[in-house]
This record gives C-alpha cells, structure tokens and sequence, in this order.
C-alpha cells in the first residue's frame, strides 16, 4: 500500500485531520500490541502453572485466565491498526524484503492464533478439561511469541539490531506454502465447518 494512501486513511479516521505520521502512529501502536499480547502470554503461562498445581478454583487462577483473554482481546483490537500504520511507514511495502514479509507473517499468524483462542473462550460454556485447558494456554502463549517474534523484528529492520540475531534465515528467507498446500488447507477448514454446522443442526 502506498504512503499517499496510507495517509489518506489516517486523515479520514482522525476525522479529517492529518495529526500523526505513520511511522509515530506504528510505534503507539506496536507498544500497545506487544504490551496486551506479552501480559496475556504471562497469564496463560501461570494459568497452566495453576492448572498443572490442581488449583483450578483458586482465586488466582480465575484471575490469570480473565487478564489473559481481555489483554489479548485489547491487543487484537490494536493490531490492525499497527498492521496498516506500518505498511503505511515502509516506502516500498511489505514485498521490499523477506524481513517485512516475515513480520507481516508473523503478525497475522499470531492475530489469527488469538481469534481462535477468544472465539473458543467466548462459546466455551463449562472449565476446560486438564489436556485441553493446556492445548488452550499453549495457543494462547503462541500468539504471543508471534508478536514478540514481529516486534524484535521491527528492531532489526530499524535499527539492526534485536533479539532475532540468532536466527539468521529469518532476514533473508520468507516460510511459504506451496499454492496446493494452501488450496488444500482452504478446503479443510471449509469441510471442518460444514461438518460442525450439519453436527450442529442434528443434535440441535
């Protein structure tokens, strides 16, 4: 996307005025995203601590779970708006270099993570089982190591310098399915929910 366009975006979401720049805006943004989602991922690790412990009805841990699920909700909200400020702060986009295309990855991998794990949350209607409250908390850090994963990334293109010198491909080299795989696993997910909903409309 380009920065005239970028910009035109932000005027009219600002209601017309152009008061902040993209690259400042990405910046509040990106503190907010990586804040929410690092508190979540903090949370969803005490909650499997407290599981594993058999103080499931502890105070504690019903405090762990809720500031884990509201934190990533408030950092998935912010995540959008991190996405497109950034794409607006980068001169030739996200296709310039496998550094961006991988934090745009990333980024969506763990926003995508993070649905998943609220959506479950939300039509969940009794406690988890042990294995599958652990399944649950292990997504929900996982799509916090995916924007912590994007943030150091961000450090590397800024200043190049972060946490990710110890995975050098990461710079030069963008993870891609092939097109097959990709159609392949559309139509999985499209077979999985038809399955669900038919199941669904039997036994409802």
């Amino acid at each position: 996307m380009e920065h005239g366009t970028m910009e035109s975006l932000w005027i009219r979401l600002l209601g017309g005025t152009s008061m902040i720049e993209n690259g400042t805006f990405h910046v509040i943004t990106t503190e907010l995203v990586v804040g929410s989602f690092a508190l979540a991922g903090l949370c969803f690790v005490l909650h499997t601590f407290f599981t594993w412990r058999e103080i499931e009805s502890s105070q504690y841990s019903q405090i762990a779970d809720t500031t884990a699920h509201a934190a990533l909700l408030f950092g998935l909200l912010a995540l959008p708006f991190a996405i497109l400020s950034g794409l607006g702060a980068s001169p030739a986009g996200a296709n310039s270099s496998p550094l961006l295309a991988n934090k745009m990855l990333l980024s969506t991998a763990g926003g995508g993570l993070a649905i998943g794990v609220l959506f479950t949350r939300w039509k969940l209607h009794e406690p988890m089982k042990k294995v599958e409250s652990y399944i649950h908390n292990a997504l929900g850090a996982s799509s916090t190591g995916c924007m912590l994963l994007t943030a150091s990334l961000g450090g590397t293109y800024s200043r190049g310098d972060s946490l990710t010198e110890f995975i050098p491909w990461i710079k030069t080299t963008t993870p891609l399915l092939p097109s097959w795989m990709s159609i392949l696993v559309i139509l999985i997910v499209i077979v999985a929910l038809v399955l669900r909903r038919t199941s669904t409309v039997k036994h409802g």
